[in-house]
């Protein structure tokens, strides 16, 4: 399973298991509900931010080894790890745009018929 889909998996897991967790608390316990929901969201601001703190680097969707440091081809980042061809993402170099060997006249060819 790739590398992002499980980090998805884990995000949702963690917020079911928190609604459950405060409406258990709020159900047994009779805790305010304000405090209770305050709780919950602090702790998975924090627990989220730690689990998906790699990225911030350039992170291969497939491993979730980095590859900052990999050169961009064609195509994208290939992954030395798993071989995952990675889009790069915010490596501020200019992206390749392709050329289809379409001219700009095509336009006013179809419009003049």
């Amino acid at each position: 399973m790739q590398w992002m889909l499980k980090l998805r998996l884990r995000v949702f897991a963690l917020l079911v298991a928190l609604s459950i967790l405060v409406f258990g608390v709020v159900s047994v316990f009779s805790v305010g509900v304000l405090p209770a929901v305050g709780a919950a969201i602090a702790i998975a601001v924090t627990v989220v931010n730690s689990m998906t703190s790699r990225l911030g680097t350039m992170t291969c969707a497939g491993c979730g080894n980095n590859i900052d440091q990999l050169p961009a081809g064609t195509h994208g980042i290939a992954c030395q790890g798993c071989g995952t061809v990675n889009h790069p993402f915010n490596t501020g170099e200019a992206m390749l745009t392709m050329d289809f060997g379409m001219d700009d006249d095509v336009d006013e060819d179809i419009a003049s018929t």
